[in-house]
């Protein structure tokens, strides 16, 4: 095991420990404890987690330690905390802070089902699952959830949140018309026997 995968590992791991963190806190709140322990734990697990994804694949790309098993943790890691820190949020929130509005948790979780889906079969009727590769509109996207996901824990109230908020949306729909569009092109130049082409 290599320290870039270890590293990978360790921010699979923190994903429970944020979500029992925060969903802790807010029961604490309800019952009447007023202290912040509980969210400033949430905080700094969320933000360990998140700086974990550029330490991993500095490490990888610095040291050789590229691998096809990071390959397939790293995008996993990514969304486990994504998607999990989006749902909380979206649904129960944070005491005394509010929550996201239900729209983006909705949206950010469909396109991910949309992408899984959608590579599943391209990669079935193609046997290749090697044409999935990262396009700069999901990555701008997956930093602009990242802030999303930061503003709502810790400034929910900014004006940036908003902003964020909505480029992040908007991107969300551009990434996923961006990677439908690929697997489409794909598949129809499959059909003509050209599946090397799109």
């Amino acid at each position: 095991m290599t320290l870039a995968n270890s590293i990978t590992l360790l921010r699979i791991l923190l994903v429970p420990l944020f979500a029992w963190a925060l969903l802790y806190h807010n029961e604490s709140h309800a019952e009447g404890y007023t202290g912040p322990a509980w969210y400033w734990a949430a905080v700094t697990i969320f933000a360990v987690a998140a700086l974990s994804d550029g330490v991993d694949g500095w490490v990888a790309r610095h040291w050789g330690q590229k691998s096809q098993l990071g390959r397939i943790l790293d995008p996993i890691a990514d969304k486990l905390l994504l998607v999990t820190s989006i749902v909380l949020l979206g649904t129960v929130g944070v005491s005394g802070l509010g929550k996201l509005p239900t729209w983006f948790p909705i949206l950010a979780v469909s396109r991910d089902l949309i992408l899984v889906a959608g590579t599943i079969l391209v990669g079935t009727l193609l046997h290749n699952y090697h044409f999935v590769r990262p396009h700069w509109t999901g990555k701008v996207c997956t930093f602009l959830q990242i802030l999303v996901v930061a503003f709502g824990l810790l400034f929910p109230t900014h004006p940036l949140a908003r902003v964020f908020l909505v480029l992040a949306g908007f991107m969300t729909v551009v990434s996923l018309g961006v990677y439908l569009t690929r697997g489409w092109k794909l598949l129809h130049a499959s059909s003509y026997g050209e599946p090397g082409r799109g």
